[in-house]
This record gives structure tokens, C-alpha cells and sequence, in this order.
């Protein structure tokens, strides 16, 4: 789940987060001051997760067509 974030981050992709309490967050991931969490860039806000509250983590990849 971890490596699928640092990946995500590393690539620029966008990430759909679900926590403990079933809350689904997508949006594109980045690194946090606090090494515990992960901020989440959604349209509308910043959400910043703790690392240990995330249950799954997916990536949203775009494939473009040639």
C-alpha cells in the first residue's frame, strides 16, 4: 500500500484512498512535512491522512491513445 503511494507520488498519479472509516479520497498525492501522513490534492481541498488510518490504496492511470 505504501510503495503504491510513493510510486503514485514519484509518477505524478492520481490515488484513490480509502480510510479505516470508509471515507474514499481521490486526488493526486504528495509528500507531507510529517512523515506519518500523506496530503491528497483533490479539486476542491488538501487533505492531509495519516499513514496508518489508510486501509487501501489504488492509482488511477491514464492511458493515452496513438
Amino acid at each position: 500500500m505504501l510503495k503504491e503511494l510513493k510510486i503514485a507520488i514519484d509518477k505524478q498519479q492520481q490515488v484513490s484512498v480509502r480510510t479505516k472509516d470508509g471515507t474514499i479520497t481521490v486526488g493526486l498525492p504528495k509528500h507531507s512535512v510529517d512523515p506519518e501522513r500523506v496530503k491528497i490534492y483533490t479539486q476542491n481541498e488538501v487533505v492531509s491522512i495519516p499513514l496508518n488510518e489508510i486501509n487501501h490504496v489504488m492509482r488511477i492511470i491514464s492511458l493515452s491513445k496513438k
